[in-house]
């Protein structure tokens, strides 16, 4: 019998392309989990007042309200509004689609730290 000779062609991703793939799709994932339903605003304590919390961030300044069920950590310790100091790191976490942004939780960092002066140089 005579068959009709055919040609499969495989086409293969270039090597490595598959880790690349499965490295983006894990990173997707991950942002997924870690937003866990909460939006959140990273940034510096600029000023509490009325128990609104401004923060500045990489895209300006942004107000957030604060109840009694707003749970403020230090070092993953109790803290209170009194701790909010200007100058203070903060993630706050406020519920995803939230029109009057009250904190879910604000974790409190190290403040930053000052810019050391360059030392003298030599002539």
């Amino acid at each position: 019998m005579n068959q009709p000779n055919s040609t499969t062609i495989t086409r293969r991703l270039p090597h490595g392309a598959w880790l690349r793939v499965a490295f983006v799709l894990a990173a997707l994932a991950a942002q997924m989990i870690a937003h866990g339903g909460f939006d959140h605003v990273i940034g510096t304590v600029v000023k509490v007042e009325k128990n609104v919390l401004t923060v500045k961030t990489a895209q300006g300044n942004v107000n957030v309200n604060l109840n009694e069920k707003t749970e403020i950590t230090s070092n993953g310790q109790k803290a209170q509004v009194a701790d909010l100091k200007p100058g203070s790191r903060v993630v706050v976490d406020v519920p995803e689609g939230s029109k009057d942004k009250v904190a879910h939780s604000v974790k409190i960092g190290v403040a930053g730290a000052a810019t050391a002066p360059a030392p003298p140089t030599k002539h």
